[in-house]
């Protein structure tokens, strides 16, 4: 028993390294090639925050789409729906698709939506709209209870619908592409195309902070769908000619991984006073900003490099201390 545990944990970080590696390899040089925003470099201010939700939230994330991807057929064949005159199965793969698409897409609108009204929903999801640098990491700072609520309310009742297995995995890959798609720092120049088809550009203006007329900073309430088509009919569609220079609209998140667990529960500053006790005791703070003074130099030394391979100027200041980029940028 042992054994199989070990061989399905040595499984699941495998195929997370591999996913993690064939994103990278691709969106990395396409950021440094079409940016969004020119001075955003690759180890940005939290970059090792995402890392820890890609891989630790990742992983749980997986296995539990894994078990409802898995345990759905079993329970709609049950239920009966697979033989019910509403089943999508004898549709083709790209009929199935379509209709999932559909279905998963307004569901998920409406549950986006209301996260940012529900008090207990938004203290879950203020996790994702904590990050002031967007990139093709920051798509997983999520809280792991979030997309498994995604995975509950939307695509496991579409499952009574009857899609295919097949079907359903491969749609799966392409929502995992989409969601980096979505975050990274391109700009896609496809004209007119953009009010039809999900670009970085739509969902950065519901990232994007929101200030009231006195200067308080409140919840964005735009864009909230994969597709602008349901923001179009639902009236919360914005996508003016000049882009977003600030974002992050969830104040008073904390920017620790173990206290972003802890918060839609409201134990984070226990966890955090247990964490200022730990590095108390053993003197975690000195040794890491010893650390820090030595791999400075190296950091910056590669990120001038790629920014010179990349035809980007040479960032003034220290980027290990890097603030986010919040002013105006040419197109």
């Amino acid at each position: 028993m042992l054994s199989f545990v070990v061989a399905k944990a040595v499984h699941l970080v495998g195929a997370r390294m591999l996913q993690f590696a064939s994103i990278a390899i691709i969106l990395i040089p396409l950021e440094r090639l079409i940016p969004f925003h020119h001075k955003q470099r690759l180890f940005r201010r939290l970059f090792v925050l995402d890392l820890f939700h890609y891989f630790l939230g990742g992983i749980f994330i997986m296995v539990f789409v894994r078990l409802t991807y898995y345990g759905m057929p079993f329970l709609s064949s049950w239920a009966g729906f697979r033989a019910s005159p509403f089943s999508i199965r004898n549709l083709p793969w790209w009929g199935q698709i379509l209709t999932f698409e559909a279905g998963w897409t307004f569901l998920g609108y409406w549950l986006h939506r209301y996260e940012h009204i529900n008090p207990i929903l938004w203290r879950l999801h203020s996790i994702h709209e904590s990050s002031e640098e967007l990139d093709w990491l920051s798509a997983f700072r999520l809280h792991p209870l979030e997309p498994a609520l995604f995975q509950v309310l939307t695509v496991v009742p579409l499952w009574f619908f009857g899609m295919d297995l097949p079907v359903a995995i491969g749609y799966k890959i392409y929502g995992y592409i989409f969601a980096h798609v979505q975050h990274s720092n391109i700009v896609f120049p496809i004209g007119p195309l953009k009010y039809i088809l999900p670009t970085p550009e739509f969902h950065r203006w519901h990232h994007a902070r929101v200030l009231d007329a006195n200067g308080k900073q409140i919840r964005a309430f735009r864009n909230f769908a994969e597709y602008p088509i349901w923001d179009l009919l639902f009236g919360t569609f914005y996508l003016p000619d000049e882009r977003p220079t600030a974002y992050g609209n969830a104040r008073n998140v904390p920017m620790d991984y173990m206290a972003q667990l802890a918060y839609p529960f409201g134990a984070h500053e226990k966890v955090l006073a247990w964490k200022r006790s730990l590095n108390a005791r053993l003197n975690l703070a000195d040794r890491l900003a010893r650390l820090r003074q030595r791999i400075t130099p190296v950091h910056d030394a590669f990120e001038n490099r790629l920014a010179r391979l990349c035809l980007l100027r040479t960032p003034e200041k220290p980027l290990m201390g890097m603030q986010p980029v919040l002013g105006k940028e040419n197109a």
